[in-house]
């Protein structure tokens, strides 16, 4: 089986923590049953060539940000598929990821029950609308602080811009400490301005 294995993500940007996990794909031509895949996001071939005509973020995040670790034969199979097609769907995510946030904060509002869930999501939602929007601009934003890095950033304090981030790796990841009652809060009333916020954002934008 041809197989090509890469490292991508905060690794690759060299935004490592102990909450880091290091992103592992592997592009195949076959079912790679051999391969975990709780540890590597597994593609065949043809999948990632069509998101690289479809200018999927997925693609742009691998042209960008990838490292090859293994050739069976010395070729690069990312970097010999050249640039992806142009992204198209900013709007479209944009709007994805703006409902949910609403969702998220409303279920946040009105009880603390999953909180630290929720509060991951609105994680989420926000770092992949600045994601989505700096790549519909041209000028992709990988990293997880993609929301302190456009223009106009997320005028959010760095404290609870932390535990939105501890939030989501204590989701996802199960690592850190648990939340304490007072950083929810401090939390979900730092991110009332969320919607306004994303709404200049995409005020910005160009089609």
């Amino acid at each position: 089986m041809n197989m090509h294995i890469y490292a991508f993500g905060s690794i690759c940007r060299g935004e490592i923590d102990l909450g880091s996990d290091i992103d592992l794909l592997a592009c195949v031509d076959g079912s790679a049953k051999q391969i975990d895949h709780e540890k590597y996001s597994v593609y065949r071939y043809e999948r990632i060539q069509a998101l690289w005509t479809e200018g999927n973020p997925f693609a742009w995040h691998l042209h960008l940000e990838s490292r090859l670790l293994f050739s069976p034969d010395g070729t690069d199979f990312l970097s010999d598929l050249g640039k992806p097609a142009r992204y198209i769907g900013g709007d479209g995510d944009c709007a994805k990821f703006r409902k949910l946030f609403d969702r998220s904060y409303q279920e946040l509002s009105q009880s603390s029950n999953s909180a630290t869930f929720h509060l991951s999501c609105i994680f989420l939602a926000i770092r992949n609308f600045a994601t989505c929007h700096s790549l519909s601009l041209g000028h992709p934003i990988f990293s997880r602080k993609s929301p302190l890095m456009v223009q106009p950033s997320l005028d959010i304090d760095p404290q609870s811009f932390s535990i939105l981030t501890r939030a989501r790796l204590l989701s996802t990841r199960g690592y850190g400490t648990n939340l304490s009652y007072e950083e929810i809060f401090t939390a979900t009333k730092a991110v009332a301005i969320v919607p306004l916020w994303m709404e200049a954002l995409r005020s910005t934008h160009s089609p």
